[in-house]
């Protein structure tokens, strides 16, 4: 956060030349910068960076430090709307694109995150260092038990001129081997042991899902289900086996209908049911299990 409010200062001093007509709002931003040094009031630091934009309306700067202060006091949303204002004036505004990934992060908005800090990624070291961790076991991807992700976020996954703008950032990055695949891996849809009925908290999910895809026309879903490795008791293995990989189908095709119902083509979906042999976590204990049972919702 410091560092971040130091950077603007830093623009501050090279770009006041071309700022002319906004010297009194940048002053004003550097008596903010004295109080957040000095440990002073927050509101008295706010007001003063509230004036440099009634003074100078157009000033990056002065909606990269307002969002910076209104995250600190985690008010995201209204961050957001300010550091995208900051890119809207300026949009190699790195710092900015730093504070945007890192409040999609503290919101669990991980797509965003990941997009936001791409275009921070070759001049700003902590956004390297987040895209880094995102992409690592596709921590992107991952929406765990009891969280929603939003349709904003699958579309930065599934729509595919963001997929092809995020393949030239990671190049550009120096991260030329990485890859963000179209598919989101759903660790929510916490269907009973060996049911294949779809749990009853499961509706916002849905919609979201359904609100990103229906936006998506020409594309066709592929839905896989994965199960854990634990066996059907009382069944032999290789029946054990059958009936694993049965169920994960199984669930595949209930979010498969639970689309129809809401909209989406038939035509478009195909269902895969994988049991356990395409597991993310090669281990044997109840963590391994919980991470491996999961749907995968891909587009092509």
């Amino acid at each position: 956060m410091f560092l971040r409010l130091f950077g603007v200062l830093l623009i501050l001093s090279i770009s006041q030349s071309s700022l002319a007509n906004c010297d009194d709002a940048t002053d004003l931003l550097y008596q903010a910068y004295d109080l957040h040094s000095e440990g002073k009031s927050v509101t008295s630091e706010k007001w003063l960076v509230n004036m440099a934009l009634e003074s100078c309306p157009n000033l990056p700067e002065a909606e990269n430090y307002l969002a910076t202060l209104l995250e600190n006091e985690s008010k995201y949303s209204q961050a957001i709307v300010h550091y995208k204002k900051a890119i809207e004036l300026r949009s190699d505004f790195s710092q900015a694109w730093n504070g945007l990934g890192e409040t999609y992060y503290k919101q669990g908005r991980f797509p965003l995150s990941l997009e936001a800090h791409l275009h921070a990624c070759q001049t700003d070291k902590d956004s390297k260092t987040r895209v880094v961790a995102l992409l690592k076991e596709n921590r992107y991807a991952i929406t765990e038990a009891g969280k929603i992700i939003d349709k904003e976020s699958l579309l930065v996954l599934y729509d595919k001129s963001r997929q092809r703008a995020i393949d030239k950032m990671l190049k550009a990055c120096g991260l030329r081997f990485a890859r963000v695949k179209p598919a989101a891996i759903f660790r929510n849809f916490e269907f009973a042991p060996r049911q294949a009925t779809l749990p009853e908290d499961s509706e916002e999910q849905l919609e979201e899902i359904v609100a990103a895809l229906i936006n998506l026309q020409n594309q066709k879903i592929k839905i896989h289900g994965h199960t854990d490795t634990q066996p059907f008791k009382d069944y032999p293995k290789a029946e054990s086996n059958r009936l694993n990989r049965e169920l994960s189908k199984k669930r595949a095709a209930a979010i498969a209908q639970a689309f129809i119902e809401r909209g989406i083509e038939r035509s478009r979906i195909r269902i895969y049911g994988h049991g356990y042999h395409k597991p993310l976590v090669k281990k044997e204990n109840r963590n391994a299990w919980r991470q491996n049972r999961r749907v995968e919702i891909e587009v092509d």
